[in-house]
């Protein structure tokens, strides 16, 4: 009996221990290792280790990653304000064109300015509607745990399950194309929606 338990519990703790030690993706100092998208000096490092998007913006703009990834767990704090709108694009297979359909966005906003759950927070942006309204009242931190692996996606928000779905089961909607034809690696993002945004404590663990 002790020789079936005692492994379980051993790899119980280093899953555990995988997800609280991923590699940061933003180093709390400056935006080393991202690329600023359709704006100039909209995002900037602040006390806290706190990364800021003020919110101004020349046209379609985001914040990328310098690598693309394809398989991982993205754990990341975020905190809006009144009506405020961001998001997080994963597998974006290029830094041209609407970044949120190419790849796919998991949505953040004000959740009380709209009652569709395809546009919620923690939802899979047009696509895939969250399971129930998780984030806290504006001015308050949220935590993401989203997890892509291969052809699937879940997405945790304040230790809620809002979407946990394939990509290939997702029917397309009006003249997007379908998530079927997201690509399997891409770039990260987060979208400056030309509002104020808060992120910090964003980390990723790759997965074989």
């Amino acid at each position: 009996m002790v020789r079936m338990v005692y492994p379980l519990i051993v790899l119980a703790g280093l899953t555990a221990a995988g997800c609280q030690t991923g590699a940061p993706l933003f180093n709390g100092r400056n935006l080393a290792g991202w690329t600023e998208i359709g704006s100039t000096d909209a995002w900037t490092a602040e006390p806290g280790k706190i990364l800021k998007c003020n919110g101004k913006m020349n046209k379609y703009a985001w914040l990328s990653t310098d690598r693309r990834y394809s398989d991982f767990v993205l754990d990341l704090e975020w905190r809006v304000s009144e009506k405020a709108n961001s998001g997080v694009f994963l597998r974006v297979p290029d830094r041209e064109g609407r970044s949120s359909i190419k790849g796919f966005e998991v949505q953040i906003r004000d959740d009380a300015v709209d009652e569709d759950l395809t546009d919620a927070s923690g939802s899979v942006f047009r696509r895939v509607p969250a399971t129930a309204k998780y984030a806290r009242p504006t001015g308050q931190w949220n935590h993401f745990r989203i997890t892509v692996r291969d052809r699937h996606v879940r997405v945790e928000l304040n230790g809620h399950v809002t979407v946990d779905t394939d990509f290939d089961s997702v029917q397309p909607r009006e003249k997007d194309p379908p998530m079927s034809a997201v690509s399997n690696q891409g770039y990260i993002g987060l979208q400056n929606h030309g509002t104020p945004v808060e992120y910090r404590n964003l980390r990723l663990r790759e997965l074989e």
